[in-house]
């Protein structure tokens, strides 16, 4: 490495070549060039390289070059590649940093095995990162869930994400059970729109305490499934150490709250005259959950489902647009429920109204993390576009009776029969009629999984580039917080250390991945 440092500084953008014999339609003699071998990366940046080729009508494709680690077994966690044809015989090659905290510093190859070239190795770094200090203090204290309280915030970054210079801002409690346990959840609401931690600018955020997860993990990784799916937006979050009126209040994970914007559940924003035509088709954004809190609900006609409107705003909503979206969702509500007497049939009907790819991800999301909120429901989000059908998302709300030990080899969400007591809505809820009685939704969900599948099996190293992230301050966090036995043991970790519970989060996932695939080939 030290000899190739060298001479990288010695030849700055010195091109790097090879050359072939005459193989598949290529030239006698090929080069191939690149404009450097270092790439050093920032948290979530990127880095390029172009590259030449020699003679520029060498037949030649972007899917001709492919970025490997002969070293390792897989692709890197850290960071992704792409090529891309810019001329004749030119191409850029970009490295994109994936996120998360931990250094690196790697020495791939690049390849074309068509003009039998292999570079020398890439230098692709990251300096080390520190976890991000959030500091709040507030005029009094935030006692409640509705109050908003008064405050300041500054964010400081470590040097390496974007800090936030201090600025006013306004707290509550958030969350349901949550809220009543020790390690307190929080909303926060700037004074103006900022990028926070170098997520797009918006008011407002969310503090998640995860108290009930022994490993701290679940939500982030939950959202980087959702952020590799086919769903529009999933939460984006970073991890944060919380001083709190000036006391360690611990490790929290910052979020996106779910709100509608253009960077987050993107729909047509609507106006007090939308109430006829196409105007009055969206957008929309729903939570279905049986807290059932929100000021304009209603339950569903044929299947009862529990139905938050959460967009527009209660004192913004028509009773034009209330009844719209309410038919429209007893419309699906009744198409899907009659889905029971097809035992398998094709039809589509459903699909007219429902957004089928949003809606196999969705599934997918929920049932390889194990997570049962789909069946309560609660935290089961929909949102509807003007003039377009209803979609399934964003997800949220990982932290709760996920990948457990006890689901790692059975349904969570699809052909279990539960007590109506505990899962009023288990029986009758849209997936799981679509995946019993619908032979086309059941054929796309198993042909997205076959498609996803490459990458689900990859989540374990992800699980694994966490740990080490946030090891330190998970250390500090269990000496604020060092029992979490009120929660009544939802995930049967509780009890574990950092290290014992994280490892048995990844055998669980991997155990519940390769049952899961057995079991949807076979469909």
């Amino acid at each position: 490495m030290k000899r190739l440092l060298l001479c990288c500084l010695l030849l700055g953008g010195a091109l790097f070549s090879c050359s072939k014999e005459e193989t598949g339609g290529t030239p006698d003699k090929v080069e191939i060039s690149l404009s450097t071998l270092t790439f050093q990366l920032s948290r979530d940046g990127s880095a390029t390289a172009d590259i030449t080729v020699t003679p520029s009508t060498t037949p030649l494709e972007e899917k001709d070059f492919r970025l490997e680690n002969p070293d390792q077994e897989m692709v890197s966690i850290h960071y992704t590649s792409r090529i891309e044809q810019t001329g004749e015989g030119l191409f850029r090659l970009t490295i994109l940093d994936s996120g998360g905290e931990e250094s690196y510093d790697e020495t791939p190859r690049l390849y074309c095995d068509k003009a039998g070239f292999v570079s020398e190795p890439l230098h692709v770094s990251r300096g080390a990162f520190a976890i991000p200090v959030v500091r709040v203090t507030t005029e009094g204290p935030v006692l409640d869930k509705e109050t908003w309280v008064a405050g300041t915030i500054e964010i400081d970054g470590k040097g390496y994400l974007p800090s936030l210079e201090r600025m006013a801002v306004e707290v509550k409690g958030r969350g349901n059970t949550t809220w009543g346990w020790e390690k307190k959840p929080y909303a926060l609401k700037l004074d103006s729109k900022k990028e926070v931690l170098g997520m797009p600018k918006h008011k407002r955020w969310c503090l998640i305490a995860n108290y009930m997860d022994r490993t701290n993990l679940r939500n982030r990784v939950a959202y980087h499934i959702g952020a590799n799916s086919r769903l529009a937006w999933t939460t984006r979050n970073e991890f944060v150490e919380l001083y709190f009126n000036g006391s360690y209040d611990g490790l929290y994970l910052l979020t996106e709250q779910i709100k509608v914007d253009k960077n987050r559940v993107n729909v047509t924003e609507m106006e007090p005259t939308d109430n006829s035509g196409e105007a009055v088709t969206g957008g929309y954004l729903l939570e279905f959950d049986t807290n059932y809190d929100e000021e304009q609900r209603f339950r569903s006609a044929t299947t009862d489902i529990p139905v938050n409107i959460k967009y527009p705003d209660p004192e913004d909503l028509t009773p034009e647009q209330f009844a719209y979206i309410r038919d429209y969702v007893n419309r699906i509500d009744e198409v899907v429920a009659a889905q029971s007497m097809n035992q398998g049939s094709d039809d589509d009907a459903p699909f007219e109204y429902l957004d089928m790819e949003s809606l196999a991800d969705f599934w997918i999301c929920f049932e390889v993390t194990a997570n049962h909120e789909m069946l309560h429901p609660k935290s089961i989000y929909f949102y509807k576009e003007r003039g377009g059908k209803l979609f399934a998302g964003p997800i949220w709300d990982f932290d709760y009776e996920t990948l457990v030990s006890h689901t790692a080899t059975r349904w969570v969400n699809y052909g279990m029969t539960y007590p109506s007591s505990i899962y009023p809505w288990h029986e009758r809820n849209w997936w799981n009629m679509l995946l019993l009685h619908n032979a086309t939704f059941r054929r796309a969900v198993k042909s997205r999984w076959q498609e996803w599948y490459p990458f689900l099996q990859r989540v374990p190293d992800f699980i694994e580039h966490e740990r080490k992230a946030i090891a330190q301050a998970e250390v500090r966090n269990r000496e604020r917080w060092p029992s979490i036995n009120d929660t009544g043991y939802p995930n049967g970790d509780e009890w574990l250390s950092f290290d014992e519970a994280v490892d048995r989060l990844k055998e669980v996932y991997t155990t519940r991945t390769e049952w899961l695939n057995s079991q949807i080939s076979a469909w």
